[in-house]
């Protein structure tokens, strides 16, 4: 796959090698499985002008054929000559690539370095004491890349674990920018249309690896997007979701699950949720958000919280599609059973309505990126009387845009729009002396 986008991602990780000469630097790269941290870590250590050592983490290798492994890659790729000190453990490697480093910077990567908690269950204690002995006078760039977010966060972000206030550098990779997935789908089809732009979002919600599959399978349009999902060829795609997501939850994962789907569905608001589960609701809700990013609260703009108006959202738009239009029994045993006619068929009812969020999703995303708008977000009152679909603040200039979001163009209507604002500034009279502009945006506004 040809690289994409990710400049200020590698402008961030260049602005580390400096920074060497002052000492080892520890950086964290994380983000969702598909997101393509690997590539982006790869291409990195390419441009740098240091010699670099890659390890892939996975279980099934005690530590100490872990360490031969390593070792004889270190001795291969640096190109030493003799023989390496005694070496059995993972800590002991590193401290060893850290004694080279005095000499030669470095830079050794770790990926789905969350494994090592199976392969070496002492590692992260020992590194401890290793990187602390030596950090000031070596010149190591170390990169622990993972992608089980709850195990990258408890390694490096609990205060009860060995490595807390240790990392120099916490990169999270997210899914490509709107202009991004735009440019991408425009490479494989010049003449795609906003309806495949919407369902090449929808499916893959700007993960390279997603997007990669489909357009590798010949897929750029809405019929052939349906003819993959809908075939023998999607059954990876289809699968992924419960790899990643077993990954994650481990135990409970029912619960889980259940409040996922729920949301998928549309229920968005606490009381909904609640009959979901027949225990606490509360803990799970914030896992879901805190531990796992799976989830986020969204407020009415203006309120930094609302207690009983808060809304909650999947943050990640292939999920989205996965728990409306994969993992349900109903389509699960469609696909089990290669009914591609019922399954499209039920597809086709169901994407109308769906896809509208998705388009207001795509729109929220496109705003909040763009870099015009200071603050974006929605918008509606206590009452659910009147919705705003999207709310864009610039204070640095004082003005402030409405905007109504629907599929057909004949459907919006600017004059109750405007209604809506003037209940909204009411509520909001900060934003009343700012500059109003008003905005209908519709399904072929998403290819500009």
């Amino acid at each position: 796959m040809k690289f994409y986008g990710r400049t200020e991602e590698l402008e961030t990780l260049s602005d580390q090698l400096p920074l060497l000469e002052n000492g080892s630097r520890l950086v964290v790269v994380t983000g969702r499985r598909r997101i393509g941290k690997t590539t982006l870590i790869t291409k990195f250590a390419k441009e740098s002008s240091l010699a670099s050592l890659y390890f892939f983490i996975q279980r099934g290798y005690s530590e100490d054929d872990l360490v031969k492994s390593c070792l004889a890659q270190i001795k291969r790729e640096l190109n030493l000559k003799g023989f390496l000190p005694g070496i059995s453990k993972l800590s002991e490697l590193v401290e060893f690539c850290m004694q080279l480093s005095k000499t030669t910077p470095l830079i050794l990567v770790f990926d789905e370095c969350q494994e090592l908690d199976y392969v070496a269950p002492k590692f992260w204690s020992e590194l401890q004491n290793v990187w602390d002995k030596i950090k000031n006078e070596s010149r190591l760039l170390l990169i622990m890349s993972g992608s089980i977010i709850s195990a990258i966060k408890h390694i490096f972000s609990d205060a009860n674990e060995p490595l807390y206030g240790r990392t120099d550098l916490l990169l999270k990779i997210k899914p490509f920018s709107c202009h991004t997935i735009r440019h991408y789908l425009e490479e494989n089809n010049p003449d795609f249309t906003a309806e495949d732009l919407l369902m090449f979002y929808a499916m893959t919600g700007g993960v390279p690896r997603y997007m990669e599959l489909l357009t590798s399978s010949g897929c750029s349009d809405v019929k052939s997007f349906k003819k993959f999902l809908f075939s023998q060829a999607s059954s990876w795609y289809r699968q992924d979701g419960h790899v990643i997501l077993g990954n994650e939850f481990r135990m409970e994962s029912s619960a889980y699950f259940s409040l996922l789907r729920a949301i998928a569905y549309g229920k968005t608001q606490w009381s909904e949720l609640q009959n979901e589960v027949s225990t606490n609701l509360a803990p799970y809700m914030s896992r879901l958000e805190t531990q796992f990013n799976l989830l986020k609260k969204n407020y009415p703009f203006g309120k930094e919280s609302s207690g009983r108006g808060t809304r909650y959202l999947l943050t990640d738009e292939y999920f989205r599609f996965w728990f409306k239009f994969i993992e349900p029994m109903t389509f699960a045993s469609l696909y089990e059973s290669s009914q591609w006619n019922l399954s499209e068929g039920l597809f086709d009812k169901a994407w109308p309505d769906f896809c509208g969020r998705t388009l207001e999703n795509w729109f929220l995303k496109d705003y909040s990126e763009n870099g015009a708008w200071t603050a974006v977000g929605q918008w509606w009152d206590k009452r659910g009387e009147n919705e705003i679909d999207l709310v864009a603040v610039n204070e640095l200039v004082d003005k402030i845009q409405f905007a109504e979001i629907k599929r057909n163009p004949k459907k919006i209507y600017l004059e109750k729009l405007q209604e809506k604002a003037e209940v909204f500034l009411k509520n909001n009279p900060k934003y009343q002396k700012f500059s109003v502009s008003f905005k209908g945006l519709s399904l072929e506004d998403i290819k500009n």
